[in-house]
């Protein structure tokens, strides 16, 4: 006698699945927004003033140690003072513009660094790694095997803003700079690799967020 309301019942249950299915799908959709949202369309960086200060302070102090070996006259010092203060005054020269120029910038999903030839998907990596190494910060994005890798040119800069693209011992992109700044604020390590977590998570949350459009 229930079998004429079956077909009514498969069709009520049916309806509230879909319903429910496309409000978990609306609920996710909009999750992976606010996780994208979360970083702005763009971010760009710029190394810090650290030699363009630090330069003139340690040509100083070479020349210090130059006038000291002459005065006391120690050939080793006066070789070794004149050596580091040459060497210091070309480091001041080469970072007189630090600051000013941004090397590397972030979109939600692609990192662009100038002496990369073509940017890094973020969706490709699987691990991120920021040091102090004291003369320069290092950011090290470890890629998934197989990941297309950019090629890198070199600087002619000591200490300088350089991007490196490595395939040993697994693909990675390694960044050196002298430190890090955004919208002229110097950056620790710590919120260094919080931005890039950020942006990475916002890459992955893009492509999911595509494939359920795609789907939908």
């Amino acid at each position: 006698m229930n079998s004429p309301q079956q077909p009514d019942l498969l069709s009520s249950l049916a309806g509230e699945y879909d319903r429910f299915s496309a409000a978990q799908r609306e609920r996710t959709m909009a999750e992976l927004r606010q996780v994208i949202e979360q970083v702005p369309e763009q971010s760009e960086f710029t190394n810090t003033t650290r030699y363009k200060l630090l330069g003139p302070l340690f040509t100083v102090i070479a020349l210090g140690m130059l006038a000291m070996g002459i005065h006391q006259g120690k050939t080793g010092l006066m070789v070794c003072g004149g050596f580091l203060a040459l060497l210091f005054v070309l480091v001041t020269w080469q970072h007189r513009h630090a600051g000013q120029h941004a090397f590397m910038r972030l979109t939600r999903s692609q990192l662009f660094v100038d002496t990369l030839s073509a940017p890094v998907a973020l969706a490709d990596v699987v691990d991120i790694f920021v040091k102090d190494e004291g003369l320069v910060t290092l950011q090290k994005l470890t890629l998934r095997p197989g990941s297309p890798l950019p090629t890198h040119r070199a600087v002619r800069q000591l200490f300088g803003n350089q991007a490196m693209a490595l395939k040993s011992p697994q693909p990675h992109i390694r960044i050196h700079s002298a430190g890090l700044m955004s919208h002229g604020r110097k950056l620790d390590c710590d919120e260094i690799a919080a931005l890039l977590n950020a942006y990475w998570q916002a890459a992955h949350a893009q492509q999911e967020l595509d494939a359920l459009q795609r789907n939908g």
